[in-house]
């Protein structure tokens, strides 16, 4: 059964009936459609289980804010008070005294921003187990119809049109700094800035880094090619772009011999323009000149967390932007490289104190 989202008391009655019967309703969350099942009903989460073909691993629990002391043991409150209701699930120590299925010492705990779920919790006696709709290891749907056809098991579908986003982001807050779990729709470097300090990522993750000139031909690829000297592919992914529509040239040859002499590679590159997908891709965003900054945030504000000029992130220069080689000789592309050299090896060291791994 499909129902329409509905401002009324029925509304929720109803809903509120099927979850207490145990049985699974497809919610519409701020990110993507989510399946939902009374949370202490055993029963209950082990059909939610056998739905997502999984076994034994922990939901995420959705519940009010007022319950979270009461389920779980809550530090880092700064973060949780900013982002909490959003897009964001919060993995705490669970009360000793508390028993949930499959949720032993740790428990994620998500409010999205949403006046529908945000009302039906404040009216629901019990935690909600929450899992993304779809089958374990596959992208979600997003569709309340496609949902329907598909999950014949699920009970209740909740219509709030087509979802399209990124899952929530996941953040362990057990643990000293905050580990990143699973990146999100939340910058990484926005959730940095509400804590105070670098996060740790989770070492599955990798730090996506974008470098931004105008033209793709020498500035930003240069910047990639050096810096990806510096960094493991393990933990970093590097790419770059222009803010000119320049699609599928080869770099500058001098830009290629530089970069080689700082025993790099971008032979095989070839331009690109910036895009919304690559500026969503990214983690931070380095450009060469304020032009190039405006345009990433002409096209996404929420960037501007993640978007600098390059000499600027985290540190203080008396000139921040790099001028742009083209058209001159071997001497303006080597000026170019060595005035973004410290950046890049600063940007790098940054990078290394977020992977646990890499530290050791």
């Amino acid at each position: 059964m499909v129902l329409k989202i509905e401002n009324t008391h029925e509304f929720y009655r109803r809903i509120i009936e099927t979850l207490k019967s145990g049985k699974v309703v497809a919610l519409p969350t701020d990110t993507v459609y989510g399946f939902a099942v009374d949370g202490t009903h055993d029963e209950a989460v082990q059909r939610l289980a056998e739905i997502k073909v999984r076994r034994e691993k922990p939901f995420t629990f959705f519940m009010p804010k007022k319950d979270f002391n009461k389920y779980a043991r809550v530090t880092k409150k700064r973060i949780i008070e900013y982002f909490v209701p959003g897009p964001i699930t919060v993995i705490l120590k669970k009360r000793t005294n508390i028993a949930l299925p499959f949720i032993e010492d740790k428990i994620g705990i998500r409010i999205p921003q949403t006046d529908f779920i945000i009302k039906l919790l404040s009216m629901y006696d019990n935690p909600l187990a929450v899992t993304s709709a779809n089958v374990s290891g596959q992208e979600p749907v997003n569709s309340p119809l496609e949902i329907a056809e598909q999950f014949t098991d699920v009970d209740t579908v909740i219509d709030g049109g087509i979802l399209s986003s990124k899952p929530s982001t996941v953040l362990d807050l057990t643990e000293t700094p905050p580990k990143l779990t699973r990146k999100g729709t939340i910058p990484i470097l926005e959730i940095e800035k509400v804590y105070g300090k670098t996060l740790v990522l989770d070492d599955s993750l990798k730090f996506n880094v974008l470098f931004l000139c105008a033209g793709n031909t020498c500035r930003s690829p240069m910047a990639e090619g050096i810096f990806k000297t510096f960094v493991s592919s393990e933990h970093c992914e590097v790419k770059s772009a222009g803010i000119l529509p320049m699609w599928g040239l080869p770099p500058a040859p001098f830009a290629v011999e530089v970069v080689n002499e700082y025993g790099g590679s971008i032979a095989q590159h070839l331009t690109q323009s910036i895009t919304n997908e690559l500026i969503d891709w990214a983690d931070l965003i380095l450009v060469m000149e304020f032009k190039h900054y405006n345009t990433v945030l002409e096209m996404s504000p929420r960037a501007a967390v993640k978007t600098f000029l390059m000499k600027e992130y985290k540190r203080k220069t008396k000139y921040n932007e790099i001028a742009d080689p083209v058209g001159k000789d071997m001497q303006a592309y080597r000026q170019a490289a060595r005035a973004m050299y410290p950046s890049l090896k600063f940007v790098a060291r940054e990078i290394k104190k977020r992977f646990k791994e890499a530290k050791e």
